[in-house]
Order: structure tokens, then C-alpha cells, then sequence
């Protein structure tokens, strides 16, 4: 675990936070209370795997979501855009979670001071947003083995959002949209996370990544207007991470 600062002409002191997966986060908030930011901004999966086909929202099956949402609420304005984990919820997961105290930024943007936020929601959550619209039930039965990965993000807001006066900062969970869809944009800043540092990290490198697969390009630092956190978590299972701290950045 470490804090990792880097210096970025943006006019707000931001915690970058990514990929909790719903694991203990008392580390984290206690280097957020040293470091002081003006803004966090949390670039999705803060929800590791649940059922979409119990009862109740999904919400409720996560033990540290709400809480690490209210403790970061409690230190700093914070804004949050979904990730791919996120693929599960619905519009009443989405406000339990409003009701912690943070801003939750799903294909739209806000204005904070002189600056616009936007959070440019994974495509899978558009993916399985669309398939239940005309079923009966609010989780119809789709495994997560079936989970909608090759599918394109919802980018025709980011018209609106690029016209907007002043600094302008898009969480997007996933580094590898810079190229595809985000490249050619007026962005000042864009916040990723998801490559997990590449798992396993040799001469600074990543090994693998979801979404870059081998030797990816984007799994940490500064790339142009893009920075990448490592994550705040380990998920890969029996796969540890190697040379591969995982990080709080502070820009």
C-alpha cells in the first residue's frame, strides 16, 4: 500500500481512487485524512461480484461499498463514475448509494467550482441497462458468466460535456477508451483504473490487463491527459500482484 503523488497542471488538489471490489478500505481513508484533497474522484468498481438474481438490491450484498462511500463523503465532495462491476445495479442501488453522500456520475457531468465532472459509465452497465428494460423482473436471469464485455459505451453525452466552459476532468473506469473514443476530445484530465497495475509489474511493466489483454499499454502513471491508478485491491485469485503496490494517487 501507498500514496503515489503526481504533479498535473488541474486547479483542484484530487484523491484518485479505483477498484476497491468491496474489500476493508481503513488504509485508505486514514492517508485521505493526512493528505487533505479538495475533490476524490473514484473511477469505478467499488463492487466486486454479486448476484443479480436475488432478491433485494445488490447493494445490500456488499459489506464495505456503503461505508467506504460515506467515510469518503465525510472527508471530501466525492464523485464516482461506474465501472464494469457496476454492471449490476439499478436505479435503486444507485440512489441507496446517492444517499451516502456521494456524487454518482453515470453518463452525465456536474459543475464543482470552475470545474465540470463528468463520469463516462462502463459499457457494460449500458449492455445489461438495455437488456432488462422490457423483462418482467428487475434482475432478469443472466449469469455473470454471460456478463456484456464487448459492448461500446454510451459516448453521445460527451458532446454536451466537451462544450462546457472551464477545466473539464471525465472519470472513465476504463484506460484503454482514451484511444477509441476519448483521444480526440477537448478533456483537461481524464481518471482511469481497471488494468490493476497489469497484476504483475517487471521493469515496469504490466503483464496483462482486461480490456489490453497481454503487455497492455495503459496500467498506471501519467499518459498525456490520462492518469491511472493501480487500484486498492487484488482480485485476480489465486494470481497475486508482483512488484505491484496498490496505491491512493493524489494529483
Amino acid at each position: 500500500m501507498k500514496d503515489t503523488i503526481y504533479k498535473y497542471n488541474t486547479p483542484l488538489h484530487i484523491a484518485l481512487l479505483a477498484d476497491l471490489h468491496d474489500r476493508e478500505f481503513g488504509w485508505i481513508t486514514d492517508s485521505l485524512k493526512a493528505h487533505e484533497p479538495e475533490v476524490i474522484c473514484i473511477a469505478g468498481d467499488v463492487v466486486h461480484r454479486v448476484d443479480p438474481t436475488k432478491s433485494g438490491l445488490v447493494i445490500h450484498q456488499t459489506k464495505f461499498v456503503l461505508p467506504f462511500l460515506r467515510a469518503c463523503a465525510e472527508i471530501a465532495p466525492t464523485f464516482m463514475s461506474l465501472g464494469n462491476h457496476e454492471w449490476t445495479l439499478c436505479g435503486e442501488d444507485i440512489a441507496v448509494m446517492v444517499g451516502t453522500g456521494v456524487t454518482v456520475l453515470d453518463n452525465r457531468f456536474v459543475r464543482f467550482r470552475d470545474v465540470v465532472i463528468g463520469g463516462l459509465s462502463s459499457a457494460g452497465v449500458t449492455a445489461y441497462r438495455d437488456y432488462r428494460k422490457d423483462k418482467p423482473k428487475r434482475y432478469p436471469d443472466w449469469n455473470y458468466g454471460d456478463r456484456p464485455d464487448v459492448t461500446e459505451p454510451d459516448v453521445a453525452w460527451l458532446g454536451d460535456f466537451c462544450k462546457q466552459d472551464g477545466y473539464k476532468i471525465l472519470l472513465s473506469h476504463h484506460p484503454e477508451y482514451r484511444d477509441r473514443y476519448l483521444k480526440d476530445l477537448p478533456i483537461d484530465l481524464v481518471l482511469s483504473g481497471h488494468a490493476h497495475g497489469g497484476q504483475i509489474r517487471l521493469f515496469g511493466q504490466g503483464l496483462f490487463a482486461p480490456g489490453q489483454g497481454v503487455l497492455p499499454k495503459y496500467t498506471s502513471g501519467v499518459h498525456g491527459n490520462m492518469i491511472i491508478s493501480k487500484g486498492l485491491a487484488n482480485t485476480a485469485g489465486v494470481v497475486p500482484r508482483v512488484f505491484n503496490w496498490r496505491e491512493v494517487v493524489y494529483i
